[in-house]
């Protein structure tokens, strides 16, 4: 995920509490990978470093890199992923090999779920009206983080090469179709999905709305939908949705 570079609040701490949570979901993310695979019986996951909150440990050349390397330079802020990577011959089964894939972004979804849950109307753990016109700091990060996460369980979930949704379908492609997708057409067709997200700014809102739709779905109300979207927009922006 990339933002605008003309309008982030780079001196504004609650961007880079952002960030460095960002960082620490996506070690979380990777490490959930690593937990089911090992369940799932890649027992050399452990001992090649993956079962670790190391952030070092994570770090791709493409993923955390040169593609953040790639959105910097073209005007964003650059948000870095990172990658465990799987023995997947020594997984027990088909379906384990889709769990270790779900598994990264199942750990986002319980992290927005933590975020979003203490302003549930049924809770009432945290009001979300602003006080005197603003909302506290540690209010804006879990509506912003909150939105934030969501946006990369569905994004996650795309069945494009590169991105978890892709991991879960694959054990189940035909054995002609896996063979012709050798690495260098999955970079290929990530790189492409990568150019046509860049250049289709309504696909991010596709993927706003669907955020939004997530929590009607839990049981928001429309108002407090609405504060998410704020939040996130002023934690990262400086700003609201107005």
């Amino acid at each position: 995920m990339s933002l605008p570079l003309a309008t982030i609040d780079f001196s504004s701490s609650l961007t880079w509490a952002i960030f460095i949570a960002w960082i620490m979901s996506v070690v979380l993310h990777e490490l959930a990978h690593g937990l089911v695979a090992y369940l799932g019986g890649d027992y050399t996951i452990e001992e090649r470093g993956g079962l670790t909150l190391n952030p070092l440990q994570y770090i791709d050349p493409v993923f955390s890199l040169l593609v953040p390397a790639i959105i910097f330079l073209v005007g964003g802020v650059p948000l870095p992923g990172g990658v465990t990577y799987v023995r997947m011959d020594l997984i027990k089964s088909r379906v384990w090999q889709s769990a270790v894939s779900l598994a990264g972004p199942a750990m986002n979804l319980l992290i927005f779920l933590g975020c979003c849950m203490p302003f549930h109307p049924k809770l009432g753990w945290i009001d979300p009206q602003p006080v005197n016109g603003q909302w506290p700091n540690h209010v804006l990060f879990l509506g912003a983080f909150a939105w934030l996460q969501m946006l990369t369980v569905l994004f996650n979930l795309v069945p494009i090469p590169g991105l978890d949704g892709f991991g879960v379908i694959r054990p189940f492609l035909d054995r002609r179709t896996q063979e012709a997708l050798t690495p260098e057409i999955r970079r290929a067709l990530f790189f492409l999905w990568f150019i046509i997200l860049w250049n289709a700014s309504g696909i991010f809102q596709v993927f706003h709305r669907l955020v939004g739709m997530t929590l009607h779905g839990l049981g928001f109300p429309y108002w407090r939908i609405d504060f998410f979207g704020d939040a996130f927009n002023a934690a990262v922006f400086g700003k609201s949705m107005g």
